[in-house]
């Protein structure tokens, strides 16, 4: 098994995660047996090059070695629902990707 992880903000354009973040868990929960997950922040700079802060959660999951892509489609599926640019994870082999949502 190997740990992997997604960031889902809190909140996106004023509209709560609050749904998806628990749809998210009981996902991973209902696939790979269980998760963790945590508040955490999030920093990086803008379109203009301003620090933009946000808070969002972290579920971190063990991934079995024959389903790292089921992994990787459940991120996607997460990213198209939140309505995000992008959205950040840890894939299976311990690569950090941003996943294109719907932006």
């Amino acid at each position: 098994m190997k740990l992997a992880f997604i960031i889902i903000p809190l909140e996106v354009n004023k509209v709560p995660m609050t749904g998806l973040i628990a749809k998210t868990i009981n996902a991973f929960f209902k696939e790979f047996d269980g998760c963790t997950h945590y508040r955490v922040q999030g920093v990086w700079k803008d379109h203009v090059f301003r620090k933009v802060s946000i808070e969002c959660e972290k579920i971190e999951v063990a991934v079995p070695s024959d389903e790292h892509d089921v992994f990787i489609m459940m991120a996607k599926d997460v990213a198209v629902e939140a309505g995000v640019k992008e959205i950040m994870v840890q894939a299976p082999d311990g690569q950090i990707l941003f996943i294109p949502g719907v932006k």
